[in-house]
């Protein structure tokens, strides 16, 4: 398998939106659009330390309520289901599972009593700090051929890309 995480060897290659020239196949080479690039190679260096400490418990789905529910505070089922671009209904059914695992709660909307928040429990946020400090020892240990100077490059660098990408 190439390592998508090598820098580009001759961009010149490709056209100016990334594509591969007319007839060469992609066999997952450094001319990938440089976004498509970086989100493979993020999700399987960065993301995916994460994503397995919760393999077996949960579903992605309710992985991401949960996540989005930790980093947003209480949200209306709504907002959830815009978020994470799914329906209200599957919002519903993931919400009810959380809800009898001990991991969220929900109750009237103090503006609006016909609308529900999902809130994380105490205990829902106590899984996912566990299931963040577990996915950053894996993600430590899967940079540690790197050096000291490298791995805080590295840092600085997820966090300026994070920076950015929020304020697009």
């Amino acid at each position: 398998m190439t390592d998508l995480s090598q820098p580009a060897t001759d961009a010149s290659d490709a056209d100016s939106t990334g594509a591969e020239p007319a007839g060469e196949k992609n066999a997952g080479n450094a001319t990938l659009a440089p976004a498509y690039r970086m989100r493979v190679v993020f999700e399987r260096k960065v993301v995916a330390p994460y994503r397995d400490t919760y393999r077996g418990e949960l579903g992605q789905a309710q992985v991401e309520l949960l996540e989005l529910l930790y980093q947003h505070g209480p949200l209306h089922q709504r907002e959830a289901a815009e978020e994470l671009r799914t329906s209200k209904q599957h919002v519903s059914k993931m919400v009810a599972r959380l809800e009898q695992m001990g991991y969220v709660c929900q109750g009237p909307d103090d503006a609006d009593a016909r609308s529900h928040v999902i809130a994380l429990s105490d205990a829902g946020r106590t899984y996912v700090d566990l299931h963040i400090a577990e996915g950053s020892k894996r993600a430590r240990e899967l940079f540690s051929h790197l050096s000291a100077a490298e791995r805080a490059e590295l840092d600085q660098a997820m966090l300026t890309v994070a920076r950015l990408l929020e304020k697009a």
